[in-house]
């Protein structure tokens, strides 16, 4: 059941990948308009969505799963940053950082709360903000082979770590909050799926399509970040007793996602091969529309 709705999401999601890659086309969506919607959705329609999955009434268990969450968040990275380090070393930058960083934001919080309901999102926040903290540290390092551009600031200024830390306390106030309020945030962040695929589209309206589809080894890369990655990721789970059912799946969509959008952006501010990195996140996101329900048919089989 949950195979099938996450096929149907990620075909719609494909859908609107396409409509950003024909908007761009037509010009109707220019270099800069992209830019200014990606502010959008990472400055407004993420954190609304995660605000509104901290905005359900306060119970301990529900508590106790947010921190078995973040503990599951915590041994999918170990897997994720361990097969990228084995597979591409510290030599081959982009391809460490593609491997290493799923497209959690863009596209493992829809798809989780499409699948499983808006609350599911208040689980999936705990990869997403560890993302954040990787990024920014040990993402740098690696893409940039210099440790002292490590930035901590952006750590804790950035949009999901701050929604984050308001929804988390609202979640134990539990304040009374007027329904303008509420219905706003909820309005807002229903546009989350399809701006964070349009500008996905516009991505892919930048990459020539025949280079895309004839380089050997964007298909590796792909491959093992899609396929490699939650594979390993399934078989570490299998070891700890407590990384079974719902909470688990969610986490493990999050970690199967394709290639990170932000691996354009950091290769393209450490004067890596912006091209190139772009190539990545396009064809693993057009290949995920396959990859990601083959992952949840086999592991409902072991971990629901």
């Amino acid at each position: 059941m949950i195979t099938q709705i996450l096929l149907q999401q990620t075909i719609i999601m494909f859908l609107l990948m396409m409509l950003g890659l024909l908007l761009s086309r037509r010009g109707m969506i220019t270099e800069q308009g992209s830019r200014d919607l990606s502010n959008v959705l990472l400055y407004a329609v993420i954190p609304c969505v995660i605000l509104r999955s901290y905005m359900s009434e306060f119970s301990v268990d529900k508590l106790r799963a947010m921190g078995v969450s973040a503990v599951i968040a915590v041994i999918a990275f170990v897997a994720s940053i361990g097969v990228a380090y084995l597979t591409c070393g510290t030599r081959h930058r982009i391809e460490n950082f593609a491997v290493a960083f799923g497209n959690a934001g863009f596209i493992g919080i829809p798809l989780v709360t499409a699948v499983f309901g808006a609350e599911a999102a208040f689980y999936v926040v705990s990869y997403s903000t560890l993302v954040n903290l990787l990024q920014w540290t040990y993402g740098i390092v690696i893409i940039s082979g210099k440790k002292e551009t490590i930035n901590l600031k952006m750590v804790f200024v950035n949009p999901v770590f701050i929604s984050m830390v308001i929804g988390l306390i609202l979640f134990v106030t539990q304040p009374t909050l007027p329904s303008v309020v509420t219905g706003t945030i909820g309005y807002i962040a229903d546009a989350n799926t399809a701006l964070a695929m349009i500008i996905l589209g516009f991505y892919l309206s930048k990459v020539r399509l025949r280079d895309l589809f004839a380089s050997a080894r964007l298909y590796v890369v792909s491959a093992v970040r899609l396929l490699v990655v939650p594979a390993v990721t399934v078989l570490i789970f299998l070891l700890f007793p407590f990384a079974r059912g719902e909470i688990t799946l969610i986490t493990l969509i999050a970690a199967a996602t394709p290639v990170a959008s932000s691996t354009a952006i950091f290769a393209q501010k450490f004067d890596q091969d912006y091209r190139q990195a772009v190539s990545y996140v396009c064809l693993s996101t057009i290949l995920s529309v396959a990859t990601l329900p083959l992952v949840m048919l086999v592991a409902e089989r072991f971990l629901s």
